[in-house]
């Protein structure tokens, strides 16, 4: 029961100091704003040119599945970070002298990420309440066949969100920007492999997000009333017409489809726990360190007694070298130097031989291949060195220090995003010179715009936000829907055609002053 005591009492700590964050406030109102756009019909779950009648088990399962996509792509960017937190703030130092065991501190850290995600699903489900009535197709609530897909499709995927976000802390090498690169990727990956995998059908009681367990009971559903059904199954909005609507009440939850669910809770504890056997519990001792602190011989040690001032001694009289007038010139060529020095830092070789793949490929292949392929793998290849821009001084804890400089706002910021930009272009430059040679003006136009977007946002981003993680998000979003899915409206490369080389452009425009904006508001605190 002590343990018991002691895992509620850091769990509810925890969930009350992030409920009353900045970040937790965006995503719920993001959250609701989900909600607003599926009452208006822009987001909707239709199968093939048919849709469900909106009574509670649909709006509940279609609901549901909005929460699983969002709230399980996305919160977990959200409640990453609480183990690095208590660390960075020395509350883990704190912890560490306390009896409280590495399972038991994790297993608190996991429940307070659930119930943070959780408090964003019952968000959700109350605007899936008011959908419901919205709509007006019926009114009458069935509470068991609203909340079920809820507490059996859900609630297990956000507990294994939640212990998928333990996990990555404890590894180091997933800690940083490159974990939540590979979180993005793993779970945008997933979502057609249990969909359309046939063989992974019998196991749909097991997938996480429920996606082929629903789909499989709703298309038995339409087909008794539409034979002609295509098996089309889409989340979103597709544009298509609504040729007819179906009742479905729902899936028959039998004892094993349950127990099957309920089993992802008890997968969600194992990983936790198995998570614990790498944590070091905040213990220096137990952490790789890439350089030791050199120990001089003991023939060079200086002798403690000619360190130390004879008790009558006075002290020495030290003189300071007077600074140059010379010395406060600007050098905007050394700055923009040390910027890029700051950005390529601590990159492998290997990092440097692919980014040399990408930018040869791209001269040797057709401009077309270039253009949709190349480039968008060109263009996510340094992500997390743009994703430092902007917020380096906070996260190192020397903004003292750097915001003390001559004119930061007007020399560090622009060399910084210059920087940047340089790195942007770098990347690109196989593809420019491709393009040049078929005479492509409209990919060069798409591409230099594009290179202005970058840069401006992972400044902005990382000003406002002071850590990489918004950038990573944002990005890897527009990344995914705009140059890999061919939607032009965010497609800020041209990968599908043209582009939007005027919105980008002022885009970048608008990105640049709200970074000025956001560190001349640093400046003054």
């Amino acid at each position: 029961m002590k343990a018991a005591h002691m895992i509620y009492h850091m769990a509810r700590a925890d969930f009350l100091e992030r409920v009353r964050r900045y970040s937790f406030l965006v995503m719920l109102g993001l959250v609701l704003f989900l909600g607003y756009q599926t009452a208006i019909g822009n987001l909707n779950l239709t199968l093939g040119q048919y849709r469900g009648e909106f009574n509670s088990a649909w709006v509940g399962a279609m609901m549901s599945l909005i929460a699983g996509m969002f709230i399980g792509w996305f919160g977990f960017f959200l409640v990453k970070g609480s183990v690095a937190r208590d660390r960075e703030t020395g509350v883990g130092q704190i912890i560490a002298t306390t009896p409280l065991s590495r399972p038991l501190y994790l297993l608190g850290k996991w429940l307070s990420n659930f119930a943070v995600l959780m408090a964003m699903v019952a968000t959700l489900a109350g605007a899936g309440i008011v959908l419901q009535f919205w709509q007006g197709e019926s009114t009458q609530i069935n509470i068991s066949a609203f909340l079920a897909p809820f507490l059996l499709i859900v609630l297990p995927l956000m507990a294994l969100v939640a212990a998928t976000a333990v996990f990555f802390e404890v590894i180091p090498f997933l800690q940083g920007g490159f974990g939540n690169v590979i979180y993005f990727i793993a779970f945008m990956a997933l979502i057609p492999l249990f969909l359309e995998n046939n063989v992974l059908s019998q196991y749909d009681v097991f997938e996480p997000m429920g996606l082929g367990l629903l789909s499989s009971d709703m298309g038995q559903a339409v087909r008794q009333s539409y034979p002609d059904y295509n098996g089309g199954f889409t989340l979103g909005n597709n544009g298509a017409a609504i040729e007819g609507i179906f009742v479905w009440e729902g899936v028959q939850w039998t004892p094993a489809l349950i127990f099957g669910r309920l089993s992802l809770i008890l997968l969600a504890v194992v990983l936790v726990m198995g998570s614990a056997l790498f944590f070091d519990r905040f213990d220096p001792a137990r952490r790789r360190l890439g350089r030791r602190t050199a120990v001089p011989p003991a023939s060079e040690a200086v002798p403690v007694e000619s360190a130390v001032l004879s008790a009558g001694s006075a002290p020495p009289i030290t003189h300071l070298t007077p600074l140059k007038t010379a010395a406060n010139s600007f050098r905007f060529g050394g700055i923009l130097l040390a910027e890029l020095k700051l950005l390529l830092k601590g990159q492998r070789w290997w990092w440097y031989g692919v980014a040399a793949v990408l930018i040869l490929v791209s001269v040797g292949n057709s401009a077309a291949t270039t253009r949709e392929i190349i480039m968008p793998l060109a263009w996510v290849w340094p992500i997390l060195i743009w994703s430092a821009m902007g917020n380096r001084e906070v996260r190192h804890h020397v903004q003292q220090v750097t915001f003390a400089a001559a004119s930061p706002l007007w020399r560090q910021l622009p060399a910084q995003w210059v920087a940047g930009f340089l790195v942007t272009l770098l990347m690109a430059s196989g593809a420019l010179v491709r393009l040049g040679i078929a005479g492509d003006t409209a990919g060069l136009l798409a591409l230099g715009t594009g290179a202005l977007f970058i840069p401006s946002l992972a400044l902005a981003a990382g000003v406002w936000s002071g850590s990489s993680k918004l950038f990573e998000v944002v990005y890897m979003v527009l990344w995914y829907i705009g140059p890999l899915n061919r939607v032009a409206e965010v497609d800020y490369m041209g990968a599908s055609g043209a582009g939007r080389p005027l919105f980008f452009a002022g885009a970048a425009v608008v990105l640049v002053g709200a970074a000025v904006v956001g560190r001349a508001r640093q400046l003054r605190g």
